[in-house]
């Protein structure tokens, strides 16, 4: 197999950097990914990841693209405990209140913590004889070898000492502190354009010990709040039989620090199930809280001026509202997306040139997906500002409308989720069809 470079290197070993590196992989001859935290560094000593602790969603989306990188993935997953369940036969989703319909529309997925599915990912990825992992070391600074090609990065390990590392292409995956735009900027090049929603989310989660069929026999609970009300909730079954909780809401300063707080918090959220189930359950390890006050959306496509042997994915790119559980499949299928551009070029022979301006375009493609669907949402909340998205108000009253369809079609109704999963776009939704029903139950 042809390959397009002796050395790539990724920076940051989280779900975006894993899928960098997997997406390389079959194009150079080694692959380094480093990363701040120690290469066995994992749960409550990943610093590099202080949302860890809550719930994350991989959406069938990111499910796929994982597969189609790392085929065997998921049963990997399953054989380490990750929960298989049927959305809508096993899901509880009240949705901005509407509870969606209880049937199964396809969607088979896995529940698990964020610490099984990034090592079962990590593992997987390590056991390629090209793939390498260095720990404790941060990236400091971009190196160019003329002005318009990166050559390698500047780290620095834990005790101070730097060291040049050179490649022929670095992945920045640092995730959303990424400060890539101004190295690049210290370099001479234009100031990177980034849109911001001040959305103000904070959330707190903990491990409880419940019986399987502690929400009758459904493995998730999702709670989105009807706005204005700001308070929602998910409750999943994970690996080992434990559930794993997460409360959050917007703009808030005080947290829930206990169980009892978690109790009380639950107890004004819409949905009162969340409070039976954490009163009734047993706290199986501390409360975590984490807060994300911002989104953003750093358009790497709209510079006219990129250098040669750099790329940025992942959260470094699109940092979402975590609510929505955009931001491990988006990087994945960003990821894919990479992987695709590399086959073709390493079959073509058109080697690395012009690499990003062929990427970023395919890459923002799924962030703005994403991103178009939760500022949306976000809008709806009168104390969000920033780059909330164009027609916001009308989008709203669409959507609210098209909730009340579902129940009555098993099709849209798998459509809708297609989108939310990730496997469909938007605009599966915006048949003209069903765009006249739509505006009928607006009218209505």
């Amino acid at each position: 197999m042809p390959t397009l470079g002796k050395t790539a290197i990724v920076a940051g070993r989280s779900m975006g950097g894993l899928a960098a590196a997997a997406a390389l992989a079959s194009w150079f001859d080694n692959v380094l990914i480093i990363d701040r935290d120690a290469p066995d560094a994992d749960g409550d000593s990943r610093t590099g990841v202080g949302q860890g602790h809550h719930v994350h969603t991989l959406q069938k989306g990111g499910e796929l693209a994982i597969e189609s990188l790392l085929p065997g993935t998921r049963g990997a997953m399953v054989a380490a405990g990750a929960v298989e369940f049927t959305q809508g036969l096993q899901t509880r989703f009240y949705d901005h209140g509407y509870w969606l319909p209880n049937r199964d529309v396809g969607y088979a997925n896995l529940a698990a913590s964020r610490w099984l599915l990034e090592a079962v990912v990590r593992d997987s990825l390590l056991r390629k004889s090209n793939v390498s992992l260095r720990g404790n070391l941060s990236l400091q600074d971009i190196q160019f070898s003329t002005s318009d090609r990166v050559s390698g990065i500047v780290v620095e390990n834990e005790g101070g000492v730097s060291e040049l590392l050179e490649a022929d292409l670095i992945v920045d995956c640092t995730g959303r502190g990424s400060r890539v735009r101004s190295h690049l900027v210290e370099h001479g090049y234009e100031a990177v354009p980034e849109f911001a929603i001040n959305m103000g989310i904070s959330y707190t989660s903990a491990f409880f010990d419940a019986p399987r069929d502690a929400l009758g026999g459904a493995a998730v609970l999702a709670v989105l709040p009807r706005p204005p009300h700001k308070r929602g909730a998910f409750v999943s079954l994970v690996e080992d039989g434990r559930w794993l909780v997460s409360l959050h809401t917007r703009f808030e300063k005080a947290v829930p620090e206990s169980h009892d707080d978690m109790v009380r918090f639950a107890a004004s959220i819409e949905v009162p199930e969340v409070e039976q189930f954490i009163r009734s359950a047993v706290l199986a390890g501390p409360v975590r809280s984490y807060r994300k006050p911002h989104a953003t959306w750093r358009r790497f496509d709209k510079v006219e001026r990129f250098p040669a042997g750099l790329l940025v994915l992942g959260d470094a790119i699109t940092s979402f509202n975590p609510v929505y559980g955009q931001g491990m499949s988006v990087a994945w299928q960003q990821a894919s997306a990479l992987h695709q551009i590399l086959a073709a070029r390493a079959s073509s022979g058109s080697g690395l040139e012009g690499l990003a301006s062929e990427f970023f375009p395919a890459a923002m493609k799924f962030s703005r997906e994403a991103w178009n669907a939760s500022t949306l949402v976000d809008a709806a909340y009168d104390e969000v500002t920033g780059d909330t998205p164009p027609g916001a108000e009308q989008g709203l009253v669409f959507l609210g409308a098209l909730r009340t369809l579902l129940a009555d079609d098993p099709d849209l109704h798998r459509d809708y989720l297609g989108v939310a999963q990730m496997t469909s776009p938007a605009a599966a939704l915006m048949t003209p069809e069903r765009m006249a029903r739509v505006m009928a139950a607006v009218a209505s």
